[in-house]
């Protein structure tokens, strides 16, 4: 019987599970805020790895190669979205709803209110602060993780700060009108 220990690939595979494992989840948490969906996309991502440690070529960290499978699968399900295509529409706002509402309290429980902000913050400012700030990479990294330029990440650090200092400054969530406001529509 052939098991995972008697592989190197196997033993590979352990050692960055343990070591990327959590912050891979993180990061799917942060681009599809559905927790359950990042636990899948998580175990997606080292699959992948699994099946493609041999063609890594050491061209980047295995932190980047990983981040990059991670960030590639996260915005494949954003695209597909085919859990909308799954439900029917009226049933879809419920479920939509309590979705967000699910987020809202695990965001709380995680890390509050800032983090709520964060995570109310448009994908790509969401994501690039979320790395930035929450798993303390460079803009660098960041910058080759996404596959942008490095100033690219450097002008989304600095809107998102204006975004968050606003959303901050005001008490709603990114995007809300304020209290007693209400946005015209367009």
């Amino acid at each position: 019987m052939h098991t995972m220990a008697d592989d190197p690939r196997g033993e590979q595979l352990e050692y960055l599970m343990r070591r990327f494992g959590q912050k891979v989840q993180k990061l799917a948490y942060y681009y599809v805020r559905d927790r359950h969906q990042a636990e899948d996309i998580a175990q997606e991502v080292f699959c992948r790895v699994y099946r493609h440690l041999d063609r890594f070529r050491g061209e980047s960290s295995y932190y980047t190669w990983i981040y990059r499978i991670t960030v590639n699968l996260c915005k494949d399900y954003l695209r597909s979205a085919y859990f909308r295509r799954m439900i029917p529409w009226g049933e879809f706002r419920y479920l939509e709803n309590l979705r967000q509402r699910e987020a809202r309290l695990f965001e709380a429980v995680e890390g509050g209110e800032l983090f709520q902000k964060v995570m109310d913050l448009p994908l790509k400012y969401r994501t690039v602060t979320a790395l930035y700030y929450f798993e303390d990479m460079s803009t660098g990294e960041i910058a080759e993780i996404l596959r942008v330029k490095e100033n690219l990440v450097r002008t989304w650090l600095y809107r998102e700060r204006k975004l968050l200092q606003e959303s901050l400054s005001r008490g709603g969530a990114y995007g809300e009108p304020e209290v007693g406001q209400t946005f015209k529509n367009s």
